[in-house]
């Protein structure tokens, strides 16, 4: 038996729904490439370069937009769609492109493993949408610091009461939660619990905002400083000493001083 010939691909049939779908990967390709900076196939973007243009807004909508979106998607969904969204709606164009859903996965401190706060990981993503790196890693050292050391929730819904308050002490969705169950005697699957990470999300959606206001205007300055406790433990495992850990977060919160 002759065996069929080898047709080049050019050759080979192809359906009205294979070219349709053949289209359709190639233009979501392209636009993926757009998105994130890569020059697609044609060579056009069509997006600014990074960091993208900014706008100052206004930390109470934002601090509104924050709340709301936590009940939509959670606290780090809720935090990032607050400053993206807006300035979707102050620009326009490139923050529109944003698919704001891939921030869902941070809710409950990065898929409910209870480790960096998710309104701290939404707000760092669109402070560093918005600045170089040596600002954005100023302005969210500042927005961390700052969370440490809040009494938690500050915003408060229209026509809603006031929730008890907690000092975190960490940037840490575990620590947080479980710090603020503790002084509201609440269960962590409990409606209030989740009423007041709503709230921390405006919060912090809103403090990232000040900041954010505040570099664009020139008038950012770092001002978060490591307690004494911390700052004295860093002397001997810092850099300048046995350099054998890395970080800021306050050490007595996990570790037994000693000398």
């Amino acid at each position: 038996m002759t065996p069929e010939p080898v047709r080049a691909l050019d050759a080979l049939p192809v359906s009205r729904r294979d070219l349709l779908v053949g289209t359709g990967a190639f233009a979501a390709g392209a636009a993926l490439a757009a998105l994130f900076g890569r020059p697609s196939v044609a060579g056009a973007t069509g997006v600014p370069p990074w960091p993208w243009p900014y706008r100052p807004l206004d930390p109470d909508t934002v601090a509104q937009a924050g709340y709301e979106g936590y009940w939509q998607g959670g606290c780090m969904y809720g935090a990032a769609k607050a400053i993206i969204g807006q300035l979707a709606q102050v620009i326009g164009h490139p923050y529109t492109l944003v698919p704001l859903d891939m921030f869902r996965y941070g809710a409950g401190g990065f898929a409910g493993w209870g480790t960096l706060c998710g309104a701290l990981n939404g707000a760092g993503a669109a402070v560093a949408l918005v600045t170089p790196k040596e600002a954005h890693s100023q302005i969210l050292g500042e927005l961390t610091g700052w969370y440490t050391q809040t009494a938690f929730p500050i915003y408060r819904p229209v026509g809603q009461g006031a929730l008890t308050t907690s000092v975190a002490g960490s940037p840490l969705c575990h620590v947080s939660v479980s710090k603020w169950c503790a002084a509201a005697r609440a269960r962590e699957d409990s409606q209030e619990r989740k009423e007041r990470c709503a709230r921390l999300t405006g919060d912090v959606a809103a403090q990232a905002t000040r900041l954010l206001n505040a570099y664009h205007r020139g008038t950012f300055a770092p001002a978060f400083a490591l307690s004494p406790e911390t700052a004295g433990c860093l002397d001997c495992h810092g850099a300048a000493g046995m350099s054998d850990t890395l970080g800021k977060m306050e050490c007595v919160d996990c570790h037994t001083p000693h000398t």
